[in-house]
């Protein structure tokens, strides 16, 4: 993987201020089409905000959650790459700081954003073999469709998730995600149903689909996850990360 990161990078990188409010940042995640906001002390990048820090937040004080500012969600270390970080090198750098995306910098000064949506991008121009059916987790959490977002903040939490499909009895009949969670809370500020806020009769794919054809229809629907249905049936899910995982796995093997 020779191609570098600043060949698929998001040059469009959303900013806040260590001060900036719930309110400030929940509605510029709600627009970012990844999930992230790169927060600054003055012109220094310090910090990343993600759907995920909002759902930890949300999960553990509710909607007291519109109290907190940016310096309450800050990690403590900012994870970064440069325009020449190779794709390897940088996904390797995600995995193992258990991170779905990193800004592109060069000292202080911000170039983009790489994420796992770029590196689904990366793969959809690709060929190699494999199916669904060999990277899909099977081991799917779920929600009910009687539950709460706070329900589903606090599962994700927990299970270090930022998806899950809502059920009726066995059948699935949606899918929430953090993205949505987050959308809910910026427009809604209410603590609402997850049938409200996520996604009803959600995309789905077969374990035989190929990998190359998900990357795509990920890359093409602009989605990170895909539930896996065999006879009507929910047997399994793939994320980005799952992609990003096989690509990896290509690498080692080639």
């Amino acid at each position: 993987m020779k191609a570098k990161v600043s060949e698929y990078m998001d040059t469009a990188v959303i900013t806040v201020n260590v001060s900036s409010s719930m309110n400030e940042i929940l509605d510029v995640l709600a627009r970012s089409s990844n999930g992230r906001v790169l927060v600054l002390e003055g012109e220094k990048p310090i910090s990343m905000i993600t759907t995920r820090s909002i759902i930890a937040a949300f999960s553990e004080y509710g909607l007291d959650i519109f109290n907190l500012k940016a310096k309450d969600l800050m990690s403590e270390d900012l994870v970064a790459l440069t325009p020449d970080t190779s794709i390897g090198d940088a996904i390797r750098i995600l995995i193992d700081n258990n991170i779905g995306g990193a800004p592109v910098l060069e000292g202080n000064i911000i170039r983009g954003i790489f994420t796992e949506r770029e590196v689904v991008k990366f793969i959809a121009n690709l060929q190699f073999s494999g199916i669904v059916d060999s990277i899909m987790n099977t081991k799917v959490e779920t929600i009910s469709q009687n539950s709460t977002i706070l329900d589903a903040a606090k599962i994700m939490n927990l299970k270090n998730i930022r998806r899950l499909p809502i059920v009726n009895e066995y059948r699935m009949i949606g899918i929430i995600t953090a993205a949505d969670i987050v959308k809910y809370l910026d427009k809604n500020k209410k603590i609402g149903n997850v049938l409200e806020a996520g996604t009803k009769n959600p995309w789905t794919i077969s374990r035989y689909t190929s990998i190359i054809d998900v990357a795509k229809f990920m890359r093409d629907k602009k989605i990170g996850t895909l539930p896996v249905v065999d006879d009507n049936k929910l047997v399994g899910i793939v994320t980005e990360r799952d992609l990003m995982y096989s690509l990896l796995t290509v690498e080692l093997n080639s």
